[in-house]
């Protein structure tokens, strides 16, 4: 199976046209804060659907959109959308004046082209215009005159299209000349100059009330500069724009958010995070994501629990029911292999044989909590003369497969979902209506490996001699994982990491390309910034896709947490920087 990066692109939404994105898509929990009339920050790593939300949003798309996804969105979206990719060559520029005018000249492009859609009466694809407008061609030509004028360029014709060719050429000039001092596109406020075309169209077509948002997607590539002119923006801009800003979830110029003159989180505009969701947000949207899988492939309507079956991992019956054999089964074989199992339930008072007259609250605090751990272990280990040693089984199924497992290791994140399902579902049994347990697995495995092959290609950033890539410290801090789950029995065993206070920049780095990537998540709670502005004091985990890989597996959940800087310095004291398996287990073989 190949590892390469681009295995994941099949599914990337810049690439679709909107009928395909519509058609496609699921809607996720937070859809009804991005679809208000509010600034939004959406908050991602790759292939968490960023760039599908803020395109859902366009015309277009809202107008292909069908059953209740569409009646909602032409229920409540009131705006108009402007859809503007961030683009390297923003940062290419000579000069931070270039860079100013090439940001400015590509938002007004794509202001003008929403223009053009809305003055039509049906769109390239057959669908009748959303939120249409009246131009007439005598006020085309003043609207383009206008513009023209507040826009500081030089029109061959006057009307929509003649501002489209104006703006081409200033795109073309400036690969080769610097903006003038006269030019409105590098010196003056570029989203003043959006409200005043917004105003401009608002005006001639009678609409004036109207609202347009400005979709601004991949941020994280843009220069400071133009992080400070949206940010001045959203704290106190034109009532006619709102903004809608996805990027990955470490933005660079955080710091400005939430102090004195800078825009307050929770008031000035809202966060959207599509990492580390609440668990049962990310069934949901799972489950909308599998349907739909179903749905492509012409396989009739049946749920993920019928198909991939129960997770051993999962308490049979609930938590309130913990007198089920099959529970008291795993804590025995557990208790009389393990030691420190059984004397962990000694100290406890628990007797596997009599669960029923344990309370709810000790149900929770004990079973609940040792119980997909012990599934964990006694998949990947056994107990050989009193010690915890590795088993020689080379695919461990059990901790992975069924459907609450396959939902945690894919995390909601919409483009691993669609690749593992159409993997699962090449699979799929008609009779049985099954996708068999080793067919799960190996969906989920190479999705990992694929992922990890994303990760060995991500460049050192740093230059620093201690610095280490991105893959390394992935292997290191999930051999750390899997040693804690797999050694002495622990009841909450290190899962997490933190990083310390004296990080050094070749540290911060590589994490910052991890949390582009996806490999790390911020783990959040209520003291957590709106927008991650330093990593020091923070606490992360890594992606439970990368528990799956053999010889690195660790539970598919939370745990303690340990320093990173411990991890890294214990790996360099050892000689294990390549992240080698952990040497204190035996292997089985």
């Amino acid at each position: 199976m190949t590892s390469a990066p681009w295995a994941f692109e099949a599914f990337n939404a810049k690439k679709m046209s909107p009928v395909e994105v519509a058609s496609s898509f699921v809607t996720p929990p937070s859809f009804s804060t991005l679809i208000g009339t509010d600034h939004c920050y959406v908050l991602g790593p790759r292939g968490s659907g960023k760039t599908t939300l803020l395109r859902m949003l366009q015309g277009e798309s809202i107008a292909a959109s069908t059953g209740g996804v569409g009646e909602q969105l032409r229920s409540l979206v009131t705006f108009s959308s402007i859809f503007l990719p961030a683009d390297e060559l923003w940062a290419s520029q000579s000069s931070p004046l270039s860079s100013r005018a090439a940001f400015t000249t590509q938002m007004l492009y794509a202001l003008v082209e929403t223009m053009l859609y809305r003055v039509q009466e049906t769109d390239s694809f057959g669908n009748s215009v959303y939120l249409p407008a009246e131009l007439s061609a005598a006020d085309e030509v003043v609207l383009g005159r206008q513009c023209a004028a507040a826009w500081g360029i030089e029109v061959g014709s006057p009307g929509l299209y003649g501002l489209l060719n104006a703006l081409d050429l200033k795109l073309v000039s400036l690969q080769t000349s610097t903006p003038t001092a006269e030019d409105p596109t590098a010196h003056a406020d570029a989203m003043s100059l959006l409200a005043f075309g917004v105003r401009a169209f608002n005006r001639i077509v009678g609409q004036p009330g109207h609202r347009w948002a400005l979709l601004l997607d991949e941020m994280e590539i843009a220069p400071e500069a133009i992080h400070d002119q949206v940010q001045s923006f959203v704290r106190g801009g034109s009532a006619p724009v709102i903004v809608k800003v996805s990027m990955s979830p470490f933005d660079r110029y955080g710091s400005s958010f939430g102090v004195p003159g800078g825009p307050i989180p929770g008031h000035d505009f809202q966060t959207i995070y599509l990492a580390d969701m609440d668990s049962s947000a990310v069934r949901e949207f799972t489950n909308g994501l599998w349907y739909e899988a179903l749905r492509s492939r012409g396989i009739e309507r049946v749920s993920m629990d019928r198909v991939l079956g129960r997770s051993a991992i999962e308490i049979p019956g609930g938590s309130s029911q913990t007198t089920d054999s099959e529970v008291a089964q795993v804590l025995k074989r557990a208790q009389s292999t393990d030691p420190e199992f059984a004397r962990w339930l000694r100290e406890r008072k628990i007797d596997p044989d009599k669960l029923d007259e344990l309370t709810y609250n000790q149900r929770s605090a004990t079973v609940r909590k040792v119980y997909p751990l012990l599934v964990f272990r006694d998949s990947l280990t056994t107990v050989r003369d009193g010690r915890v040693v590795r088993r020689s089984r080379k695919k461990n199924l059990d901790p992975f497969t069924g459907s609450r497992a396959v939902t945690l290791a894919l995390e909601g994140n919409p483009r691993w979902a669609k690749t593992a399902f159409a993997q699962m579902l090449a699979a799929y049994d008609e009779r049985s209506k099954t996708v068999d347990r080793g067919s799960q697995f190996d969906a989920l495995s190479s999705l990992a490996s694929r992922f990890e092959g994303l990760l060995r290609v991500l460049p050192r950033r740093h230059a620093h001699p201690a610095a280490l890539p991105v893959a390394t410290i992935v292997d290191l801090v999930a051999g750390y994982f899997s040693a804690q789950n797999t050694g002495p029995f622990v009841a909450d065993p290190k899962n997490c990491f933190t990083i310390d206070r004296n990080a050094g920049p070749e540290i911060i780095d590589a994490l910052v390309l991890g949390l582009y990537a996806g490999a790390f998540v911020h783990v959040r709670d209520r003291r957590s910034p709106a927008l991650l502005s330093d990593f020091r004091g923070q606490r992360f985990r890594l992606a439970y896709l990368l528990g799956i890989r053999e010889r690195r597996e660790f539970p598919l959940r939370r745990g303690k947490d340990v320093r990173l800087s411990l991890i890294i310095d214990s790996a360099r004291e050892t000689g294990r920087l390549l992240g080698e398996p952990n040497e204190q287990l035996d292997l089985d073989f």
